[in-house]
């Protein structure tokens, strides 16, 4: 009897130990070595020597192919010529809210790249005054591909006031990319978006 109970605590603890471990397995946008690294179903995406867990998008049919009508690709490189979602890049390229604009005072490189980024943004009110204090929130996203970035964007105040750097925007593979600031003031909520194609 007792050797019983030993048996179905010991499967007890078994099942819950494997329960525990599959909830703290990595989900979409995790860092990964291999595909067992991260959630079942999902595969690790792993371009310019980083890996990601993403769904499983048929990274392995369609590699080095056209992956959709705006010319990205899974391969090395991305024909930015043909999209027609990304801003163009200058200084002084600003995008509105509801409530603040987000101008840009710098990038490098400019215009923004593959790999790490560093964006200087000025954010001002409707009247055009910079606004301090803000807390900012940038995510880089690829929305052809359905994933993110493992590398979180630091937002820090430059000393100037309304300006904020951007450090890094880890823009880590070929393609077109959507970096959205979601921007908080108080009990007020903000948000725009710059769009890049990077090669």
């Amino acid at each position: 009897m007792e050797l019983a109970t030993r048996a179905t605590i010991s499967t007890l603890s078994f099942a819950l130990a494997l329960a525990v471990g599959a909830c703290t397995e990595p989900s979409v946008g995790a860092p990964c070595e291999v595909d067992a690294d991260c959630d079942a179903g999902m595969i690790c995406d792993i371009h310019d020597n980083q890996g990601t867990c993403q769904d499983d998008h048929g990274h392995g049919e369609t590699d080095g192919e056209e992956h959709s009508e705006h010319g990205e690709t899974h391969g090395e490189q991305a024909n930015c010529a043909m999209e027609d979602r990304d801003d163009e890049f200058s200084v002084g390229l600003s995008k509105s809210g509801e409530l603040l604009t987000a101008t840009f005072v710098s990038a490098d490189p400019a215009p923004p790249g593959m790999d790490d980024n560093t964006w200087v943004l000025a954010l001002t009110d409707a009247d055009g005054m910079p606004v301090e204090d803000l807390d900012i929130v940038a995510t880089p996203w690829m929305p052809d591909h359905d994933h993110g970035t493992p590398i979180e964007v630091e937002v820090s105040a430059t000393g100037t006031p309304g300006e904020y750097e951007l450090s890094p925007v880890n823009l880590f593979m070929a393609g077109y990319w959507e970096v959205t600031l979601d921007v908080s003031m108080g009990d007020d909520q903000d948000s725009m978006m710059f769009g890049f194609c990077v090669e």
